[in-house]
């Protein structure tokens, strides 16, 4: 696959001071233009047929300029000379309808990025449309190896290459280009009046640090056999509950959410006060490091180009940081976190956790209870951390995996779950984001069919 662009950084820059210069002669205060570019191949197989061959190249311009406290935002595909004068006459005039607005504006420029990192994200991966379906046919190999009773649903391997640039009048002006790479898989597993699917993925900036192809395929196979012949689970108990590193990470993404931005100025949020409390069991601590090499989110800046930094979102169990943009930070009388594009590499941690505490260790330590592998629906109200999810996985008892459940309701508050962690493995998952491994939370209610 091609590893250029339209335009190099160069021009970008050059662009985007020419939109950064029309924006102020048409009457704006200030602007600020993103011009980003990107080019794809994707690659979908199923039982050795291909379904989708796609090669896809995009290019935009995504432009807010401001006229006091009032904003206009605009965007195109097209960066000709005349079609850039039209979007960004268009911005100005938005600009003149729009509602004041005493929290617009750029970013304060102490925060903003001064340099940027070189995080090792670039890793052009050569290969074409016959490479991939080569891959995808062994990702299908390794569904298929896992049991008679599992085909595959699905097989994909992707490849992508992004190139940005970001600039505003008030002197920023950086780019930067990353590599993702992502191989997935989806298996069914049948039998008579019984059928489950199972899915996963390996997702690198670097080709040869992704899972090998039989071995998703494989894992995504057996995970699909496994939850076979699913038993009922009868009536409502209390129990513990082990979340899977992959159930696990939702926990983290609901903490994110709680503590985002407009969560929090719109107090919509059970966490809105949270700030300097102690809001997780006293061995937990979460780490954020946007500075990660070949992190999967990691990056120098954010859309408003303040730089992240390595910090405590969660320390001992207190939590002390919040994810904020400038705008938000600005309603909330803060200081912006640089999270303008979401969190950079969280990681749960607990200190009670030991290198031997991998799935079945931590099995051993829930005893008697459920283990959580899949969510089916539902999710938090984050209002007020109220939490009902339905699922499937397994019962456990003394330690060993008596049988799969299916169709099961697991209920809480997520204020109570967090302060209830009792343990975290070392079983670690990272997607996207985040990080975790399983975690054991006491006493939750769970109630079958």
């Amino acid at each position: 696959m091609s590893t250029t662009f339209a335009h190099d950084q160069q021009q970008l820059a050059e662009l985007a001071e020419s939109v950064i210069s029309q924006s102020i002669r048409e009457g704006a205060s200030d602007a600020q233009v993103l011009f980003f570019e990107s080019n794809s191949l994707l690659i979908e197989m199923r039982q050795g047929r291909l379904r989708t061959r796609t090669r896809d190249t995009q290019s935009s311009m995504s432009l807010t300029v401001y006229r006091g406290r009032h904003q206009g935002t605009t965007s195109s595909t097209d960066f000709s000379p005349a079609r850039l004068r039209e979007t960004v006459q268009a911005a100005c005039r938005i600009a003149s309808y729009t509602g004041d607005d005493e929290f617009i504006g750029l970013a304060p420029e102490p925060y903003l990025c001064q340099a940027s990192r070189n995080l090792d994200l670039w890793h052009p991966w050569d290969l074409d449309e016959t490479g991939a379906q080569l891959l995808a046919h062994r990702i299908e190999k390794g569904i298929i190896s896992a049991g008679q009773d599992v085909v595959s649903d699905g097989a994909w391997v992707s490849t992508s290459q992004s190139g940005w640039y970001l600039m505003n009048s008030r002197g920023f002006a950086r780019g930067d280009r990353q590599t993702n790479h992502v191989m997935s898989a989806k298996a069914l597993a049948k039998k008579p009046g019984s059928s489950q699917l199972d899915f996963w993925s390996s997702h690198s900036h670097l080709a040869s640090s992704m899972m090998v192809p039989e071995g998703i395929g494989y894992t995504a196979g057996s995970g699909a056999l496994a939850a076979l012949d699913s038993a009922p689970l009868t009536g409502s108990r209390h129990c513990p509950v082990l979340f899977a590193p992959s159930c696990a990470l939702t926990l983290l993404e609901h903490l994110v959410q709680a503590t985002s931005g407009a969560m929090l100025y719109r107090q919509n949020s059970f966490l809105a006060d949270g700030l300097g409390r102690e809001v997780f069991s006293q061995h937990i601590s979460i780490d954020e490091d946007p500075f990660v090499l070949q992190g999967l989110a990691s990056r120098s800046f954010d859309g408003d180009g303040i730089s992240g930094a390595a910090r405590k979102i969660v320390d001992n169990g207190r939590l002390s940081g919040f994810f904020l943009s400038a705008y938000a930070a600005r309603r909330l009388g803060m200081v912006p976190t640089g999270n303008g594009w979401g969190p950079g590499n969280l990681s749960l941690c607990s200190s009670l956790t030991r290198d031997s505490d991998g799935l079945t260790a931590m099995m051993k330590k829930l005893h008697t209870g459920l283990l959580v592998t899949a969510f089916s629906g539902g999710g938090p109200r984050l209002i007020n951390g109220d939490y009902s999810r339905s699922l499937r996985g397994f019962w456990v008892e003394g330690g060993e995996i008596l049988h799969p459940v299916d169709g099961v309701t697991v209920a809480g508050n997520l204020a109570d779950m967090f302060r209830n962690i009792a343990a975290v493995g070392a079983d670690r998952l990272t997607q996207g984001a985040l990080s975790s491994g399983s975690v054991l939370i006491d006493g939750l209610q769970v109630a079958g069919r």
